[in-house]
């Protein structure tokens, strides 16, 4: 497994990965919890999770190699509530927890 830790950024750094508990719209916070529930997303909530996972491991503070950059392609394409398991399972084996 490699080190993919993000160097120390300040969260208001523009560089730096926007965690969800943060989020200020209030549209995405019940999304999380839903999903942290194991309640299966609805298509809807599964593409405001895709963006959520989009913005996080597109963060210049992850080191672009090869598992990453097939991360980012994951997360891309994802079009399922499975899907973002398997990548929310990705980026935590990758040390990226995004949850």
């Amino acid at each position: 497994m490699s080190n993919h830790g993000p160097e120390l950024l300040d969260p208001g750094d523009p560089r730096a990965p926007k965690y969800w508990m943060y989020e200020t719209s209030g549209v995405l916070k019940p999304v999380i919890e839903a999903f942290l529930a194991g309640t299966l997303l609805t298509p809807a909530q599964v593409r405001l999770m895709q963006s959520y996972l989009y913005q996080w491991v597109n963060s210049p503070v992850w080191a672009p190699d090869g598992a990453v950059e097939a991360l980012r392609l994951r997360v891309a394409a994802i079009k399922t509530h499975r899907d973002v398991v398997a990548a929310i399972d990705i980026s935590v084996q990758l040390g990226m927890d995004p949850l």
